[in-house]
């Protein structure tokens, strides 16, 4: 009877080829240019909604990328805006999908400490230039406070609008004469891709997007 079992050859090959992509997402490749490196580290997704709900994976589906990649891509602004310079980041690719007009979007997970943020860079591959760099979801802060943030991409509206949620979360200790009261804000922003970046836009139905769009987190 013939079973699935994946023969010792086949569990080389797939390891090798784990090793090979990761050490090509490390550094820099001869005969490749910076931009085709990037792009060759995060997989396609075509199987993604229309509407994408962005929020932080406690373990990142993905490639780990460089930052010696990653500055050869972005400029200096740009590179910074993914970390939160609190200590040693690592960066995770989790995938591209077609954006608008020619461009390309990357999804890159940013871990630090017990620090993360999601960013959402657009590309116009043919200038192999890096249009902007948005944030997408966060989670920072300790015991004392967090603030964290998830947004929500809607794909099918032309052109593209995202809608961005952020949380603040507290101990409120002001009143000594009751136990500590757990307090959380929320406010979110709605944004439309015009001139090449994310920009705000009026949302007549904030209030009611607060609460149809939920966070994953819960604190």
């Amino acid at each position: 009877m013939k079973t699935n079992t994946i023969t010792t050859p086949a569990i080389w090959l797939f390891l090798a080829s784990i090793l090979l992509v990761g050490a090509e997402c490390a550094r820099p490749a001869a005969g490749k240019t910076a931009f085709e490196q990037f792009q060759a580290c995060f997989p396609p997704r075509t199987d993604w909604p229309d509407t994408l709900h962005f929020y932080l994976a406690e373990t990142p589906a993905g490639v780990a990328i460089s930052d010696t990649l990653l500055k050869t891509v972005l400029d200096s602004a740009q590179f910074e805006s993914l970390h939160f310079g609190t200590g040693e980041a690592r960066y995770w690719a989790l995938g591209q999908f077609p954006f608008e007009a020619g461009l390309n979007a990357f999804l890159l997970q940013t871990e630090e400490f017990w620090f993360g943020k999601q960013n959402l860079l657009v590309f116009d591959p043919r200038l192999q230039k890096c249009l902007t760099v948005m944030e997408l979801s966060h989670f920072y802060g300790g015991d004392g406070g967090q603030t964290a943030s998830e947004s929500w991409l809607f794909r099918k509206k032309i052109p593209n609008e995202l809608f961005f949620k952020n949380a603040e979360h507290w101990i409120d200790i002001s009143d000594t004469s009751d136990e500590p009261k757990e307090q959380l804000r929320e406010n979110g922003q709605l944004y439309q891709w015009q001139a090449q970046q994310f920009r705000p836009m009026l949302n007549p139905d904030s209030s009611l997007f607060l609460q149809q769009f939920r966070m994953h987190r819960t604190w």
